[in-house]
Formats: C-alpha cells, sequence, structure tokens
C-alpha cells in the first residue's frame, strides 16, 4: 500500500512541478540494481539532476505492493508484466499525468545514464 500511496503523491507533485516521475524496479538479490545503487545513485551529480528533473520513486519487486498502473491498482509485478518489463533494473517513465511514456530494461554507468536522463527529459 506504501507504494501505491507514493506514486499517487508523486504524481500529484508532478502536476503541480511540472517534472515527469522515474520509476526504478529493482531487487536486492539483483546484482546490476546493487552496483547502480552503490555507484550511479551514490553519485552526487546523478542525484542532483533526478531531483531537478524527476520525481524518483525506486520499488522492490520482492515486496507486496501495489502501484497505480495503467488505471487501476495493481501488485508491482502485474503492473510490470502488463508493461512487458522482461528484467531488472527497469525504469519507467510516466508524464505529469501518470502516464506511463517510455520504459527500458538493463543496467547504466554513471555516464550512460545521465545520457538516459536527459533523453527522456526533453
Amino acid at each position: 500500500m506504501k507504494s501505491l500511496f507514493l506514486i499517487l503523491i508523486f504524481t500529484v507533485l508532478a502536476q503541480a512541478a511540472e517534472k515527469p516521475t522515474l520509476v526504478e524496479f529493482y531487487a536486492k538479490w539483483c546484482i546490476p540494481c546493487l552496483q547502480m545503487e552503490k555507484t550511479v545513485f551514490k553519485d552526487p551529480a546523478v542525484k542532483k539532476y533526478l531531483s531537478q528533473n524527476f520525481n524518483f520513486v525506486r520499488l522492490d519487486t520482492d515486496k507486496n505492493e501495489e502501484i497505480f498502473c495503467e488505471g487501476e491498482t495493481l501488485p508491482v509485478l502485474a503492473c510490470m508484466e502488463l508493461w512487458d518489463v522482461g528484467g531488472l533494473p527497469a525504469f519507467a517513465i510516466l508524464d505529469k499525468e501518470g502516464s506511463l511514456r517510455h520504459i527500458t530494461v538493463g543496467e547504466f554507468d554513471k555516464e550512460g545514464f545521465m545520457v538516459f536522463l536527459r533523453a527522456i527529459k526533453k
């Protein structure tokens, strides 16, 4: 229930701030996810760019949480299936209305992640 609340709050904030929402799907057993957590998400430039340009939400796929997905409340894994997410980490970009704009799967290094963020910001 916590994630549903977070997604709804971030969607409202996105509308007010004109920021898209970036949702990361991850798991604690996912080695690429852990690598990104230790390197990319700890980088000050990445943190600053994320906070200035996105509402960033991280969702642990192993938790039994629900999110607002395609107009209904669904478990995280059902939403991932609906969006055809085939692996982790996965990044979903939601527009300010909460609709899916883009989804990508795979690990990034810092430079690659910044290129990705700048591209989806446009």
